[in-house]
């Protein structure tokens, strides 16, 4: 992990001189895709597995000394601090490494099509800046070897490391193929002990996206299960009703003769099955119309 710095402010060496910043980078739109891929995952509110305080940045000065240049990589990222609270302070628009109290633990460097000398001088830089981990990505394979390299600071100097996982940080690195807006390619993206990449807001949203429309296709599942279940009951009550309305009509027909059957109409409205029951049973008992009568309508 990045050794602290400790500073008292009156040992805070004179910046005045000092060239933070110089709008020389030219990057390519899918250098600068893959920069805000690894920077912009780390804020999009999903579960990076980081619990303290970070800063993600592209193309953004890291200055060790002020007798040394500064180097500007791709992305780094440095984990357990704190942003400045203005940005615009001069002393805290680059990474000053003794107003940050701390080198970042990872840098990464994204090869052009014009290599910058990755493989050379920036590997001694960033050994002398003391950043733990240095990697190395070249998407076009400008240089000879593996398309992505990573390496540890064993005491002065860099070493190969065999895997992209970085235990004091809780992240990984991982080649991906997929698309990225709108662009499909092989990109670096940060992920977890699994391997599973960090979702992108985007894919944070389209997962939302994807629950709320499992959720609405499960609900809408069961209104139709519930509407099959009303009309079978319906279709149940319809039949039960014909059945003892036709029982009723028997009834009448055999009491009362053809005269019997003028109350059949009420009757046939009654929606009541358990009325139409109590009918069935009840009006042997009955001497008239007018008694039959009284049992639905009393």
């Amino acid at each position: 992990m990045s050794e602290p710095l400790t500073l008292d402010p009156s040992q805070l060496p004179d910046i005045s001189n000092l060239v933070l910043e110089d709008d020389t980078p030219l990057d390519s739109f899918i250098n600068e895709k893959q920069q805000r891929l690894l920077t912009t995952v780390l804020y999009s509110g999903g579960d990076t597995g980081i619990t303290v305080p970070f800063i993600a940045a592209a193309n953004v000065g890291l200055f060790s000394s002020v007798r040394q240049p500064g180097v500007a990589p791709d992305v780094f990222l440095s984990i357990n601090i704190t942003g400045a609270e203005d940005w615009w302070e001069r002393q805290v628009r680059s990474y000053l490494f003794w107003e940050f109290g701390k080198p970042p633990e990872i840098a990464v460097e994204i090869v052009s099509p014009t290599p910058g000398n990755e493989l050379g001088s920036k590997l001694i830089d960033y050994a002398r800046m003391r950043i733990p981990y240095y990697v190395v990505y070249d998407p076009l394979r400008e240089l000879r070897g593996s398309t992505l390299r990573v390496f540890e600071l064993q005491n002065q100097s860099y070493a190969p490391k065999t895997d992209a996982w970085f235990p004091e940080v809780g992240l990984g690195l991982t080649l991906w193929e997929g698309e990225f807006e709108n662009v499909a390619g092989t990109w670096l993206r940060w992920c977890y002990a699994s391997g599973a990449p960090i979702p992108t807001g985007d894919e944070l949203a389209a997962q939302k996206d994807a629950q709320l429309f499992q959720k609405d296709a499960q609900l809408s599942q069961k209104d139709a299960e519930l509407f099959q279940k009303d009309a079978q009951l319906l279709e149940e009550q319809a039949r039960t009703k014909g059945a003892f309305i036709q029982v009723i009509e028997l009834g009448l027909r055999l009491k009362f003769g053809e005269g019997g059957l003028v109350l059949l109409d009420e009757i046939s409205a009654i929606s009541d099955v358990g009325v139409l029951q109590a009918i069935a049973s009840d009006m042997l008992a009955a001497n008239n119309l007018d008694e039959i009568r009284q049992i639905y309508q009393p």
